[in-house]
């Protein structure tokens, strides 16, 4: 729904994001098969990674419909993925109220995106002995 309203600035974070849950629940049944669940069990960064992702998409459906990316200043710098999808300008609204929220949002989805990386190579490199059967 978002990545629609605000096309790839959106899409591109979202999708690595859900590449990663598929990747480490995949990783994890895997894992408790072999009896090694222990080893992939939820860590600090996989809940901060979790709360960053909640609380950003939460604000995002708080901004009103019709604000786009062209009311977050920064946006213009990031080319093709600055440019916002099909609901990002609605004539005759007018960006207040809940329109800041925007900007913070976004930074905390990147910020997420970011996390999910680095968290899932951490359970991915604890997984490797199993993974390469040395183990």
């Amino acid at each position: 729904v978002l990545a629609g309203r605000y096309g790839g600035i959106v899409a591109i974070p979202a999708a690595v994001i859900m590449a990663r849950e598929v990747g480490v629940s995949a990783l994890r049944e895997w894992m408790a098969q072999r009896g090694a669940r222990d080893s992939v069990k939820v860590g600090m960064q996989g809940k901060i990674k979790a709360a960053l992702t909640m609380v950003s998409i939460t604000l995002m459906l708080l901004v009103p419909e019709g604000v786009g990316l062209e009311s977050v200043a920064w946006t213009k710098y990031l080319g093709v993925l600055g440019v916002g999808g099909a609901g990002s300008v609605v004539e005759g609204v007018v960006n207040d109220g809940l329109a800041w929220m925007l900007g913070p949002s976004l930074l905390m989805l990147f910020a997420s995106a970011f996390v999910t990386v680095t968290s899932g190579s951490v359970y991915f490199k604890a997984a490797a002995p199993v993974l390469l059967g040395k183990e």
